[in-house]
């Protein structure tokens, strides 16, 4: 039996546990109660030196109990779906609701706010192969990194450092003491291939990979094998530049974490807590007048689609930026009552995000370098350095230095610094790059002038 009809076989079983647990924890005394499942199957298959390193069979489940009583909160979770397991987690939900303090905006979400339809957004494709087949992939993708490492180690190339092939289904319930109960399965193929490279004695890592939930839509393993070759090569040879400002353009990768901090900076929960820059921005310009983004829940098979949040919200595709104005922050039924604004099905992150700019400030990452003649294309952010409460960020940094428009030498151990506002306010053109293997879709970002620390 496939991995995931023994998941199918099981989402009755559980949709009938969360609702028992339901009732068992009202007939207890709780107010209100939320019942999640989450459980998965699948198979992860790991080559190294081309030959089979890690066979790993996944099988997981978990459910957590969340339970309100006179507007005190508490909560537990059980891997164990036995009767008495589910019971002794009830138990101690509601027991420690007599440790928490008296909230008047905790509870479950609105009524009029849970998910009513009957969508399909298509998250599910089967993928029948025995494990043998899925093995022979994963030794294959590495084979072909050890060759091209044998061919072009001239250029740098050193060796394939493994490779992996995955495949995991994760079937999702939520139970609520509103009459709510809905499960979904989703499906997650993977694969990813590692290359080590060498210049000067010092070595240098990178890697290519698919993620999706489709496999018809699987990168070729030819595909996978030269991003890890075009990465680890770039990365040979790289040097400081001296300390000063830069035009710096954030490859799609690098550009999807900077706009990962305004979505943190964006989140309700940061705004009810006063510990947000853009705490007061609702309606005001943060971006240029050209960029827009644009949020759609409801694409058919898109990597962060939902129906519904993980509250049972019924989710909708939104305008978060209209013409650089902030026009919703991400809103979840608790920092809804907090911020006494409506909820936007929020209590999960983002959703299919689209970082859109009109024709004039829009182009191919090879003409913003030659638009800016010179500066650092910056591939890879790295750290924490990002305060949300005032904005500032200082992280380190990696990619390379270009000068007329070329690509001149590889670059790290630097950092970029500034304040978020500016940077946001600075953007000069989005590139057309996007990855659709990623859940935010923006392509490259032109900063001018940031400063660079280097030597």
């Amino acid at each position: 039996m496939s991995y995931f009809a023994q998941l199918k076989q099981h989402q009755q079983r559980y949709e009938e546990l969360a609702v028992k647990a339901v009732e068992m924890a009202r007939a207890r005394g709780a107010d209100e109660v939320r019942i999640k499942i989450s459980a998965g199957k699948g198979l992860d298959i790991s080559s190294r030196h081309c030959e089979i390193e890690n066979i790993e069979f996944n099988q997981m489940q978990g459910m957590g109990v969340s339970v309100f009583k006179d507007k005190h909160a508490g909560s537990a979770t059980t891997s164990d779906f036995s009767e008495e397991s589910i019971s002794a987690a009830v138990d101690s939900a509601l027991n420690l609701c007599e440790y928490t303090s008296r909230d008047e905006c905790s509870g479950l979400c609105e009524d009029s706010d849970l998910y009513k339809g009957d969508m399909d957004l298509e998250m599910l494709y089967e993928l029948e192969e025995e494990p043998d087949e899925i093995a022979r992939r994963a030794v294959n993708l590495d084979k072909m990194g050890a060759d091209s490492a044998e061919r072009l180690r001239e250029k740098g190339l050193k060796e394939s450092d493994g490779s992996s092939w995955g495949m995991i289904y994760t079937l999702r319930t939520l139970a609520t003491s509103q009459g709510f109960c809905r499960s979904s399965i989703d499906s997650d193929f993977s694969k990813y291939l590692s290359l080590v490279g060498e210049r000067d004695g010092v070595m240098q890592r990178s890697a290519g990979y698919y993620s999706g939930i489709n496999p018809a839509l699987e990168w070729s393993d030819e595909k996978v094998l030269d991003e890890a070759v075009t990465r680890t090569l770039n990365k040979l040879g790289a040097r400081k530049v001296k300390t000063g400002r830069y035009t710096v353009i954030l490859s799609e990768s690098a550009a999807n974490s900077l706009i990962s901090n305004f979505i943190s900076a964006a989140s309700g929960m940061l705004i009810y807590q006063n510990s947000s820059f853009l705490k007061d921005m609702l309606n005001e310009r943060i971006f240029p007048e050209f960029l827009s983004i644009y949020e759609d829940p409801w694409i058919k098979g898109g990597i962060a689609s939902a129906a519904f949040d993980s509250e049972g919200v019924a989710t909708r595709p939104l305008n978060i930026v209209t013409d650089g104005v902030l026009r919703e922050y991400f809103i979840d039924s608790y920092s809804a009552r907090k911020l006494k604004m409506a909820c936007n099905g929020h209590n999960d992150p983002c959703y299919n995000l689209f970082i859109n700019a009109d024709d004039a400030h829009t182009c191919s990452l090879e003409e913003m370098m030659k638009q800016a003649g010179s500066g650092l294309v910056i591939n890879t952010l790295m750290g924490q350095g990002v305060n949300m409460v005032n904005g500032n960020l200082s992280r380190g940094a990696s990619g390379f230095y270009f000068e007329n428009g070329e690509r001149v030498h590889a670059v790290d151990e630097i950092t970029i610094a500034g304040n978020l506002k500016d940077i946001f306010a600075s953007i000069a053109m989005i590139g057309t790059d996007r990855d659709e293997r990623r859940r935010i879709q923006t392509g490259s970002i032109m900063l001018p002038e940031i400063t660079v620390s280097g030597i």
